[in-house]
């Protein structure tokens, strides 16, 4: 069984209006733990910051592939893409590890 959801034009407005949210979610993350201090803060931001890296990493692989600005060829880019990904993964990881530390 096919299931279309419509075509690829209409698909690519739908990636990027998605890459925009993800991005606006991260930039919420930012004003939902703004004045939180210590080891709990320092931990939240770089699970924040690396939310913020994810969000941008997916608008960086739409706007810098060969549909666009053309920056790097379609494999470049999913590499890029990838690469900047498991950089905010990492931040996220840190930022877990921080908090497991409070409780051991």
């Amino acid at each position: 069984m096919h299931v279309s959801m419509g075509t690829p034009e209409n698909l690519s407005v739908v990636n990027l209006i998605f890459d925009f949210i993800l991005v606006a979610a991260s930039i919420w993350m930012v004003l939902a733990i703004r004045g939180i201090g210590g080891l709990v803060g320092r931990s939240l931001t770089l699970i924040v910051i690396g939310a913020i890296i994810l969000g941008f990493a997916h608008l960086i692989a739409t706007f810098a592939g060969p549909e666009r600005l053309n920056l790097f060829d379609g494999p470049t880019n999913n590499v890029v893409h990838r690469v900047i990904v498991l950089l905010g993964f990492v931040l996220l990881a840190f930022g877990f590890r921080q908090i497991r530390a409070m409780k051991d």
